[in-house]
This record gives structure tokens, sequence and C-alpha cells, in this order.
């Protein structure tokens, strides 16, 4: 099996600058839903001013990739294989190139970066945030169009507001609410690019109910790549889970592989700057963690924890009922965390209803 997955990696030694532009077809847009703090540049007791992020990729399908990396692929996944996917996966992103953002009272301009990649932090006063707010997924959010200048490609994006006060579920994504299998790399490779994306049972009706019953933001993480943010967010919409702001990386091919990608150690690094954005730009929000024993989630939420104890209310953690070691390990990592701070689940149903 390691075989194979040098087979299909190797095929991707090939240079974008060896391939000729005729062969570069579809350009596209994907804005991933992000977030906006309260301004605490200033003393002011209630800042009125806020801090919008944005974040999307504008990108080129790279048809020679896709269709090497497809023939690859059909080692390990051997039927159902997402065409689309594959195309997302290989596409290049197109860099320094003119973005214009509007609808947020204001017009602006951008680059994309030297991936293609748009990300931006810009400043608005609450009165012009009043304005735009849409009511629902807890404070609300704002919208915005951004297109490519000298072409009519576009897109619409979501900016979720975290206000200082109030809950926020924050959720991995991975064989937390969705079924990945990251303890193999073959169930993995098939699971992501194969097929429809499979949710844990329950978790989707429970993320609801908390979302009504506490009136709270959610924000999911994930160690998979930004590429495939429009089918998770076709997941998302299936299944209904709450509407929330989307963290993910970026792969490039400067990175090894997929699969050594999505086990990195760059993930617990990206993680742990998300939840710090989060906890630093709020100033009385609490939080409650969701995760799964397969990776990371344990230790990157202790390590949270420490820091911020009367912050976090309680973190739950994914694991199947008799995986022994696996409840060995959080015993340990969460050793200095109050054992009622703390839960393991297998499924929705296992979760409590009520937190508070």
């Amino acid at each position: 099996m390691q075989n194979i997955y040098h087979i299909i990696f190797i095929a991707f030694i090939v240079s974008s600058s060896t391939i000729n532009a005729f062969f570069f077809e579809k350009k596209g847009l994907i804005l991933i839903p992000s977030v906006a703090f309260r301004d605490h540049s200033s003393q002011e007791k209630s800042p009125a001013d806020w801090n919008l992020h944005n974040q999307g990729w504008y990108y080129e399908e790279n048809p020679i990739q896709a269709f090497l990396m497809e023939k690859s692929l059909e080692l390990v996944v051997r039927k159902d294989l997402d065409h689309d996917r594959v195309k997302m996966f290989t596409a290049e992103g197109e860099e320094k190139k003119d973005l214009c953002i509007n609808g947020l009272s204001r017009s602006m301009c951008t680059k994309t970066d030297n991936e293609g990649r748009l990300k931006n932090t810009f400043t608005m006063a609450n009165h012009e945030i009043e304005t735009l707010r849409q009511t629902g997924s807890g404070g609300g959010k704002v919208l915005f169009q951004a297109s490519v200048r000298n072409t009519n490609i576009q897109g619409t994006g979501e900016i979720f507001l975290c206000d200082d006060n109030g809950i926020t579920f924050i959720s991995d994504i991975d064989d937390t609410i969705k079924i990945t299998e990251v303890t193999s790399s073959t169930q993995t490779l098939i699971n992501t690019f194969s097929g429809d994306f499979k949710a844990v049972e329950g978790m989707s009706e429970i993320y609801r109910h908390w979302e009504k019953e506490y009136n709270a933001t959610f924000a999911y993480l994930t160690a998979s790549p930004d590429q495939l943010y429009p089918f998770l967010r076709e997941f998302f919409d299936r299944e209904g889970f709450p509407a929330g702001s989307a963290h993910m990386r970026h792969f490039t091919w400067l990175d090894k592989n997929f699969i050594t990608f999505f086990m990195s150690s760059s993930y617990m690094t990206k993680k742990t700057e998300t939840l710090q954005m989060f906890l630093q730009n709020t100033r009385n929000r609490r939080f409650v963690l969701l995760g799964d024993v397969f990776q990371k989630d344990p230790d990157i939420y202790a390590g949270a924890y420490a820091q911020y104890p009367d912050r976090i209310e309680k973190i739950f953690i994914r694991k199947y009922d008799n995986d022994v070691v696996g409840q060995e390990r959080l015993e340990t990592v969460f050793k200095d965390i109050p054992r009622h701070k703390w839960a393991t689940f297998e499924k929705g149903s296992d979760l409590p209803r009520n937190i508070f």
C-alpha cells in the first residue's frame, strides 16, 4: 500500500510551469465563511467598532494534474471517485490578481497572495454593521460580494459576528461530526474523494438544539484543506448543521502529499492559533469545545483550558465506547481539568441537551 501512495503523489512532481497555459480551463472563486470581533485596539470599555476578516481562494483548474490524480486515486478509491473534488484539489491558485469587495457600505480592492488566497482584515463602525446585519446564527452575520476585476467571476461571502458576550461552540469536523477515519490512510482517501460525506449519527440534531437553546454561534475547525470547502458546505446544508465560520488550512504542492498534510503538526498550530483568536478577541464570551480522540484535539483543548479555565465551559471528545486506550489517554491529557468539565461521546445522542 505504501507504494500506491508513492505513485499517487509522485505524479505531482510535474510543475505547473511546465504545462502550457492552453491546458488550463475553468477559473473560480471560493469564499469561505469567516468571523468578526469587536475592535479592542483602544481601552474603551465597550468598543463600538468591529474587525472583520474575510477569506477565499481564486483558482484555475489544471486538467493535467486532475487527470494524473484521478488515475492514481483509482488504485485506492475503486468506485464513486468524485471528479469535482479532484478538480478542485488539483487546481492552481491565481496569484497577485485584483479582487474587489462590495456590499459593506463601501468598496475596496485587494490582491490575492502568492497562493491565490484572499485574506483581509478591515474595520467597520457598529452603526454600519447594524444596517447590514442579518439575523440568525447567534449574533447574526453580514454578507459581502467579491469579484475578480475584468472578469465575470464573483461570489457572495459570509462574515459571522462574534460579540464579547454569548456562547460559541467550536467544533472539529473530521471524525467529530463527519466520518473520515483519519487513523487509516486508505479510508481517509476513500472518505475524502468518493461518495457523499457521511455524518456522525445525531450530531446535526444536537448542534441545532444547542444553537436554539443558547442562541449560540458555531465555528468549525478542520485539518482538511480549504479547497474542499464547497463540498463540506454541501454536507453542512444537507445534514442541517448550524451555519458558522470555517477555519481550514490550504494545501499546495509544496506539501509532501495529502496524507502527510492531513496529519502534519501544522494542523495543531492552525487549530491553536484559531482558538487563541477567538479567546483573545472576545472578553466575556464562553466556549464549548468539541473534538475527537483520533488526532490531537485533546492536547490542543487542554492547552487552551490551561490559559482560559473560566472561559471554557465544557470539552466533549468523541471516541468509541470500547476504546480503553483512548480513555486512558484522555485521563492523562486532562489530568489538570476538573472531571465535570469534560466528557466523551460516540454519537450525538450521547451528548447532554442542557450544558449550563
